[in-house]
């Protein structure tokens, strides 16, 4: 008796752990490598691994004991349509009378199992979140400790319903977090994450004597095209330019909304030659994208940039520089970049 207990305290704290790694914005491997140590702790077995799906991408988690402690890893699985089907067919088949999941490993043992795990004795429970199977764990038998039992079973059942409300309680964390700095309406970030992301590309680039290049853009005569083709039509344009912007850039690069027809573009690294390359690869991908879904040009782009550390050394004059270089493009005639530095009345701070 003394044993469960105990087992469930730790169970408990654990979900407490889990929580807190929530909270601290901590990723789901953190979560998923905690409950592959706890099922290592308390179970009779040699491996454990939890395959998780999310989406089409197939993820294996795997813990093992080793002689000297033992080793957790990670690994993508080739996207198999066996375990998605298989999935599928799980999550339509209805439970059995005393609520216990029924899980055919055939599917799982050819595709993601070890040789030597195949002949073994496996225990497994679905990782259930509301109606959704994100995947199953599996405990594999370690041949030199006690058979697994039901009690086994049902600690590793109560894992595997930990880790599903955790990883939940992680997408909707996440969820959150994402609607807090990006823009509803384009989805890339917003003015107040551009502003934070900016003070620490200043302070990073201070640190390692390195530059970076900002970008102020603003959508040529929006107005007129508002005029034309009603609102909608000009917010699915905004949102079409912003998936231009994202798909030109970097995975380090910053595209955020600025204001109502503006975009701010952090290119860390990156030096004005370079930033008026990415400039003219967007201007030539606004110019030639059918916004009426037939007819190019409809719309077209402005562009100022400014340069760290040449042309400014603090955000509000970084911003100030590329929005004054911005307005020089719109009024020599829109459609076009201009530099800070290129201006005859540029100064250095």
């Amino acid at each position: 008796m003394s044993t469960r207990i105990d087992e469930k305290d730790v169970l408990f704290n654990t979900f407490a752990e889990i929580t807190s790694i929530i909270s601290l914005g901590r990723d789901n491997r953190v979560i998923f490598n905690k409950i592959l140590n706890v099922a290592l702790d308390l179970l009779p077995a040699r491996r454990v691994y939890l395959i998780y799906v999310d989406d089409h991408r197939i993820v294996k988690y795997s813990g093992e004991r080793q002689e000297r402690g033992r080793k957790i890893s990670v690994e993508d699985l080739p996207e198999s349509n066996g375990i998605l089907n298989w999935l599928s067919r799980e999550v339509s088949l209805p439970m059995a009378g005393d609520g216990v999941f029924g899980i055919d490993l055939s599917t799982l043992a050819t595709e993601c199992l070890q040789g030597d795990d195949r002949s073994s004795m496996v225990i497994s429970a679905p990782l259930m979140a509301k109606n959704s199977l994100l995947g199953v764990i599996l405990a594999i038998q370690d041949q030199d400790r006690q058979q697994f039992s039901e009690d086994d079973i049902h600690l590793l059942t109560m894992m595997a319903n930990q880790a599903a409300i955790a990883f939940e309680n992680y997408l909707l964390y996440r969820k959150l977090e994402m609607e807090s700095i990006t823009d509803g309406l384009t989805g890339v970030y917003n003015y107040r994450f551009l502003i934070r992301s900016l003070r620490v590309e200043v302070k990073r680039a201070k640190r390692f004597n390195s530059n970076f290049s900002f970008l102020m853009l603003d959508v040529d005569n929006l107005k007129e095209y508002n005029d034309r083709n009603g609102h909608l039509s000009g917010s699915r344009a905004l949102t079409n330019i912003a998936a231009i912007l994202s798909d030109s850039s970097r995975e380090i690069d910053i595209v955020a909304k600025y204001g109502g027809d503006e975009f701010g573009i952090l290119l860390p690294g990156t030096s004005g030659e370079g930033a008026s390359i990415y400039g003219e690869r967007v201007l030539e991908g606004v110019r030639n994208y059918m916004f009426d879904g037939k007819t190019p040009g409809l719309l077209t782009c402005s562009i100022g940039i400014s340069v760290y550390p040449d042309d400014a050394s603090g955000v509000e004059k970084i911003i100030d520089r590329a929005d004054t270089a911005l307005y020089k493009a719109k009024s020599d005639g829109k459609n076009s970049i201009r530099t800070y530095s290129s201006l005859e009345f540029a100064g250095r701070t």
